[in-house]
């Protein structure tokens, strides 16, 4: 009897165990639910566009450490700068009593790659090896349990160490944490790129003054400075071909390289040579910078090759006088073969060659770090699709083209009429994923000369350059009947998702004669189409 009221006692103090960590657990999970719907969507999208390539690093930071604190629940915050060849202390919160020397830590590379492997915050035991002991006593003694980096590509720019008070486990704190590293990486990167810009801006500067003394020519790498201006990568390969035939006295050239998208067909580029047969086969590029690497240059009649395209564009070369062939590469990813012919003799081609290969990475390079960074500024991390900010861009700069030639436009807004039940119901993810096949759904329903963008939550909109009132009717009518048939599928739900949405329609000039007035009538036709029902589409009326 005593030994089964003791199991008795034990089953009871385990179920009151079980309990105390549930409730525990489903309160922290509350706590982070709300303290994230503290923060607003639209504070949280504007945080995001505000990484721009002016690289505000001051502001961008300022709001991480403010969402860190109000959504985040971060009680605890130290943030460390990479300086001089360390990390020192720049920022923190919620911590007193301490000298700056007790978060200073040596830069190692093994510390680096560590830290640079993603953006996702993590537990500080897998980094505790490489911190000293007074550094590990201090995040002990505060509590500080997390850290993630700020770092991009090769450069390692911080690392915050955080405490939070909410459940930190779960995949939208990971997430959402990590979107707040990457945009202030990108503010750092870009303010790293412009520093390297400044500096050379100045010595360019500087090799343009007049030398009166001597009265010397400016140094031939000024050419190179001047291209540093530049931030489009096509316009620096024209740029820096059209130098090359000045500097190396060659009348006529052609310029095939890779293309800096993945899959991406080769770029041709010619002077003074007409009716060049083209390559446009990745394989065929490969091959023939293969066989000419390991050499300066090669004559053309002494090049051999496999293919048929190949062999084809060799003979083409000849046909059209071309002597010489040498690889040329842009990058080390992308690879690049120069024909050519003129009056310099070949070695002192080469040296010109050796010279603006020297030169041309780290112009491709800086230049193609820009246009990335840009992408990023105009692409919607969910969806994939364009953003807000590019959306505004590229609505004032269609209707203005619509003014010059006296052209009609079309602009659509629509929103998904019930993704707060699926939010409500399956959880976040899942109305996430549903905004993600959306995205999947416009790309392919849209003409090539169409802009979609995620205009913010769950709205869209739709520029149809060249469209009318009909074209834009039957495009929404067309539209409607494919989200009413898709299938949504999301992971952890047996049975597919419906959605259906509700449009509103405008078109300059019979509607607006300006964007924000063109956004009004189609916004003002969309609550419409809501009040009459939802799953409907609406073009604007005066009488709306």
């Amino acid at each position: 009897m005593v030994i089964q009221n003791i199991l008795v006692l034990l089953l009871a103090a385990l179920c009151a165990l079980l309990m105390f960590l549930l409730i525990s657990r489903i309160r922290r999970e509350k706590m982070q639910t709300a303290a994230i719907r503290k923060m607003r969507l639209e504070d949280f999208s504007d945080f995001l566009l505000s990484n721009t390539i002016g690289g505000g690093i001051v502001d961008v930071a300022r709001k991480v450490s403010n969402l860190l604190i109000t959504a985040f629940g971060c009680d605890r915050i130290v943030f460390l700068r990479k300086k001089r060849g360390g990390l020192e202390l720049n920022y923190y919160h919620g911590i007193r009593g301490f000298s700056r020397a007790d978060f200073h830590l040596k830069y190692s590379e093994e510390l680096a790659e560590l830290l640079k492997g993603d953006f996702l915050p993590r537990n500080t035991d897998s980094l505790r090896h490489l911190l000293p002991d007074r550094f590990v006593s201090r995040l002990d003694q505060y509590g500080v349990d997390m850290f993630f980096p700020i770092f991009w590509r090769e450069n390692l720019y911080g690392i915050y160490f955080i405490r939070s008070n909410i459940e930190t486990r779960s995949p939208s704190f990971v997430l959402l944490v990590a979107s707040l590293a990457q945009s202030l990486s990108a503010a750092y990167h870009i303010k790293w790129h412009e520093s390297r810009i400044e500096a050379l801006q100045k010595q360019l500067d500087s090799s343009q003054k007049p030398n009166v003394a001597d009265n010397q020519e400016p140094p031939q790498e000024t050419r190179f400075l001047k291209l540093v201006r530049h931030r489009n990568t096509e316009v620096i390969v024209s740029r820096l071909m059209e130098s090359f035939r000045e500097a190396a006295n060659v009348d006529r050239f052609a310029f095939v390289y890779a293309s800096r998208t993945e899959g991406g067909e080769p770029r041709n580029l010619r002077h003074g040579v007409d009716g060049l047969v083209e390559i446009v086969d990745n394989a065929s590029l490969s091959e023939i910078i293969q066989t000419i690497s390991d050499r300066p240059y090669v004559p053309v009649g002494q090049l051999k090759t496999t293919t048929a395209e190949t062999r084809r564009w060799l003979e083409d070369l000849k046909g059209k006088g071309l002597h010489y062939v040498a690889s040329f590469p842009l990058t080390p990813q992308r690879g690049g073969v120069l024909a050519w012919a003129g009056a310099g003799n070949a070695g002192a081609v080469e040296k010109q060659l050796q010279l603006f290969k020297a030169h041309t990475f780290h112009l491709v390079d800086n230049a193609e770090s820009f246009e990335r960074i840009e992408e990023m500024s105009y692409t919607d991390n969910l969806t994939g699709l364009a953003n807000q900010r590019y959306f505004f861009r590229r609505l004032y700069e269609e209707i203005n083209r619509a003014k010059r030639y006296n052209r009609s436009l079309a602009l659509i807004i629509f929103d998904l009429d019930d993704l707060k039940y699926t939010n409500d119901t399956y959880g976040h993810l899942a109305g996430d994923s549903v905004l993600k096949q959306m995205g999947d759904i416009l790309r392919g329903s849209i003409r090539a000369i169409d802009v979609v963008a995620r205009y913010g939550g769950d709205e869209f909109c739709i520029i149809m350059p060249e469209a009318d009132g009909s074209m834009c009717l039957k495009f929404m009518e067309r539209l409607q009947n494919e989200i009413i048939n898709a299938r949504f599928m999301v992971e952890g739900i047996s049975e597919p998702l419906l959605c259906t949405v509700s449009m509103g329609g405008a078109v300059y000039p019979d509607h607006a004669d300006d964007s924000k007035k063109l956004i009004f009538a189609a916004d003002m036709a969309l609550l419409k189409a809501k009040e009459m029902g939802r799953n409907r589409s609406l073009l604007f009326a005066p009488s709306i």
